[in-house]
């Protein structure tokens, strides 16, 4: 007799065509997150080298002014200060800071431009110049100086050490050297950065498409099998395979529709679950039962995408050998601690590996998956627990790439 067709959860309406086919390859690079390591590491120092696009460079610029600005503020407070201390002299120390600092402030500016333009010479050539232009810089200084003492004030004290003309050039020779080793030392942190930055989103971009090869590695299994699965019915039971051709497409309908979704709520993929199994019921009529249990504060946790199909089409495929009459397979979903999540997949018949058997192509691909959306945060085991054997997945926290 040819039982009614029932129509399938909600989740499985889901409109497919052309434009979704279309819109995926878009939508699936909005899925992924930058990871938190590229975030982190985003060098936004003014210091960056390499080009770029007009407003990152405009923006660098703006940040390095910005910080040399502060630069010579400090060192302007710093001289004045000293300036103080050590001429007595309060009209002497400010008509120094006024000019000296402002020109050191457009020498720094300088020899920024002239380092970016070096970026190709070795260290040591790199650090030679850096000597040279900081000793020519505190000569400059030094001259400008004495032109300021012997013009404005005359009649400065043998004994005072601003009679001294060698002070100024040891003075901002130093301050240079000290800025071309804060500017260079920084440069290298930011290069640093930069460099663990683009290994984190080579990575991460190779990261997603091993997941999503690895997701779509997962339909054509499916649909082999169950097209086999229809195929094999045709003979005898032609009104069962009609019902399991509908339910294959409903079920396919629900996979193109989760496409550009990494992960979903535990529930869809609970019912992606009943429909493979309501499937499976079809053929094996009599046969194969499936009870599934879910804790209600499970249901909106977000796990990968068809994570829990592999472990139930491996308890159909190994089940079905058992000599029980009927194949009873439990699953469950429930809370194991406060951030975890612990799904149960049982079935009847013993772990005994048999000759012959291909490795699953389900399991593998679920392993390879937890290992890349949960990394040291999940579990995956099968065990003998008397006559049944029970997989058991246990996932921590939230996946990545979600």
């Amino acid at each position: 007799m040819k039982r009614p067709i029932q129509p399938m959860n909600r989740h499985f309406h889901g409109r497919a065509g052309a434009a979704s086919w279309q819109t995926a390859a878009g939508k699936e690079r909005d899925w992924m997150h930058r990871p938190a390591e590229a975030r982190a590491l985003a060098p936004t120092d003014a210091f960056a080298t390499g080009g770029g696009a007009a407003d990152g460079g405009s923006a660098r610029q703006v940040s390095f002014w910005r910080a040399n600005l502060a630069a010579w503020t400090f060192i302007a407070f710093f001289g004045l200060a000293s300036r103080l201390a050590a001429f007595s002299d309060f009209a002497l120390a400010v008509t120094l800071t006024l000019v000296l600092e402002p020109i050191g402030f457009v020498l720094t500016a300088t020899a920024y431009k002239f380092y970016l333009e070096r970026t190709s010479d070795r260290r040591a050539v790199i650090a030679a110049w850096a000597l040279a232009s900081s000793v020519a810089g505190g000569l400059l200084q030094m001259v400008i100086a004495n032109a300021l003492k012997d013009g404005l004030f005359p009649g400065i004290p043998v004994g005072n050490i601003a009679a001294n003309d060698a002070v100024p050039a040891v003075f901002y020779t130093a301050v240079f050297l000290g800025w071309s080793l804060a500017y260079f030392w920084i440069r290298a942190d930011v290069d640093a950065r930069s460099e663990r930055v683009r290994r984190s989103e080579a990575q991460a971009a190779a990261t997603r498409a091993e997941l999503q090869r690895l997701r779509l590695q997962l339909d054509p299994h499916f649909l082999f099998n169950a097209l086999n699965t229809v195929a094999a019915e045709i003979p005898e039971n032609p009104e069962s395979a009609l019902e399991m051709t509908h339910r294959i497409a409903a079920y396919l309908r629900y996979s193109l529709d989760q496409q550009t979704r990494p992960v979903c709520p535990l529930s869809d993929e609970i019912e992606a679950v009943r429909a493979f199994v309501r499937i499976q019921e079809l053929r094996f009529e009599g046969r194969l039962r499936c009870a599934v249990e879910m804790d209600p504060a499970v249901r909106a946790v977000p796990v990968p995408h068809l994570v829990v199909q592999g472990l139930v089409e491996n308890a159909v495929k190994h089940g079905l050998r058992s000599s029980v009459a009927t194949l009873d397979i439990r699953v469950t979903a429930r809370r194991a601690e406060e951030d975890a999540v612990l799904i149960e997949v049982v079935n009847p018949g013993r772990l005994i590996p048999r000759a012959g058997d291909r490795p699953a192509v389900g399991l593998a691909n679920t392993r390879r998956r937890l290992e890349l959306h949960y990394p040291s945060r999940h579990a995956l085991s099968l065990v003998q627990d008397g006559d049944a054997v029970v997989a058991r997945l246990l996932l921590r926290g939230d996946a990545c790439f979600a």
